[in-house]
């Protein structure tokens, strides 16, 4: 069995050799099936991230949500592995984090417990309910502390029947995993 490292390593390649017009097929699929859940339609309020190079693109999430009337909220990355989301609107300031990603540094900060739906980000997600992160573990650490529906958006690369890596007893499952197709 290949390593967590190995099989993150393996993902990250296959999502930036993915070509344009597939990416763009595919993230629309999933796009369709994220604003078709009942979940999204009926969270006020949602979390999710701003995606970088080869993630899933989440502007689009962003964006559909703000003009449904929705509340978004991205995360700032604190110490000790844990997350505050504030809300993103046009006046929000953003900064790089030591990661390299666009990070809020002002807005209300939404409680966990306000969340209505979850786009958890990772790299490698089990049909399931198991994912493999990035390794930080700041949605483990974060998780437990929501009811929200918890989504993921698995391009092609990302998908696996099942878990082919070690599943710890602190991964948070997730509650529907949406799949492209090619």
């Amino acid at each position: 069995m290949a390593t967590k490292k190995e099989l993150r390593q393996q993902t990250i390649q296959a999502l930036k050799t993915m070509p344009a017009e597939q990416r763009l097929a595919a993230s629309d699929q999933l796009y369709q099936q994220l604003w078709a859940l009942p979940e999204w339609q009926a969270a006020s309020k949602i979390a999710t991230t701003i995606s970088s190079g080869f993630e899933l693109a989440t502007q689009p999430i962003i964006d559909r949500a703000r003009a449904e009337g929705k509340v978004v909220a991205v995360p700032e990355t604190l110490p000790h592995r844990q997350m505050a989301f504030h809300v993103v609107d046009d006046r929000t300031n953003f900064e790089r984090s030591k990661f390299g990603l666009l990070e809020p540094v002002d807005g209300e900060i939404i409680a966990p417990d306000q969340f209505g739906l979850i786009v958890v980000p990772g790299l490698i997600f089990a049909a399931t309910g198991e994912r493999l992160g990035f390794g930080g573990g700041y949605y483990d650490r974060y998780l437990p502390k929501t009811t929200a529906f918890k989504v993921s958006l698995a391009l092609p690369a990302q998908q696996a029947s099942h878990p082919n890596w070690t599943v710890e007893a602190f991964d948070v499952r997730l509650d529907a995993v949406l799949a492209a197709q090619l």
